[in-house]
């Protein structure tokens, strides 16, 4: 069970469902729901459903449920403006992320390989993604690591990373990794601001946002979907928390 699925599930359930329309999902499908005072513990409702999510109670159940949060998180793209439905389109990559990690046949499927034609997902080799990069690359992680680092290593140009200090500081591998990078010749710049929530990346005047983490992508390429209508409005906001942000000195 991936904790950050049970992470993004339980933010999904908060923003898109009632009290009383969680409850009646539940009762038609036979689905305990348990209680923190007076409201339903989604994180134990989440938790308990990724647990075992393949008996038939809880596959119907999951089927159910992410097929109706996708579609109230699309209806609620359409109702808001460009600059507000950032956070619902890096839902529904999260909540297709999710949808195919339960998939039976999700072992297997094909990847698309090469550039991503403008809008158009990508589950490619990330490595060589980036390295297709003829501008600077700017990548915003909420939660970075080596394997971030990693994914970079074929970048010519220079590299801006815009990230949210890990829980207990960086650990010696990622220290280790940016040194070696550094030494080829990479020209590494960072920066930290505490209000990361998403991920972001940008270059050769494009934007995409990841489903998952960049960190894992030797293990799980993440989803990546590229942003049209409202590029120019993320990499606005991009460019304002780097000027706003403190800078990373390591080593």
């Amino acid at each position: 069970m991936d904790p950050e699925n049970v992470s993004n599930l339980e933010d999904a359930l908060k923003d898109y469902f009632s009290q009383y329309e969680l409850e009646d999902l539940c009762r038609r499908f036979g689905v305990v729901l348990t209680y923190s005072g007076t409201s339903p513990n989604l994180r134990r409702l989440a938790g308990d459903l990724l647990s075992n999510p393949q008996t038939d109670q809880n596959r119907q159940f999951l089927h159910t449920l992410i097929g109706e949060l996708l579609k109230r998180c699309r209806e609620q793209i359409q109702n808001t403006t460009r600059e507000d439905n950032l956070y619902h389109k890096q839902m529904i990559l999260q909540l297709d992320q999710l949808k195919l990690s339960l998939s039976p046949e999700k072992e297997g499927a094909p990847a698309l390989e090469g550039f991503p034609e403008p809008g158009a997902s990508i589950r490619s080799n990330l490595t060589e993604f980036f390295a297709r990069a003829a501008t600077a690359v700017t990548v915003v992680d909420a939660d970075p690591a080596a394997g971030t680092l990693g994914c970079l290593q074929k970048v010519v140009h220079p590299i801006r990373l815009l990230i949210k200090e890990p829980k207990g500081g960086f650990d010696q591998h990622f220290v280790r990794v940016l040194k070696t990078l550094t030494e080829r010749g990479k020209t590494i710049e960072m920066k930290l601001h505490p209000d990361i929530h998403d991920r972001v990346i940008l270059f050769d005047r494009r934007c995409w946002l990841a489903g998952g983490p960049l960190k894992d992508a030797a293990d799980t390429l993440p989803p990546l979907i590229e942003v049209i209508d409202n590029r120019d409005a993320i990499s606005d906001r991009v460019e304002a928390m780097w000027l706003a942000a403190e800078w990373l000195i390591i080593g």
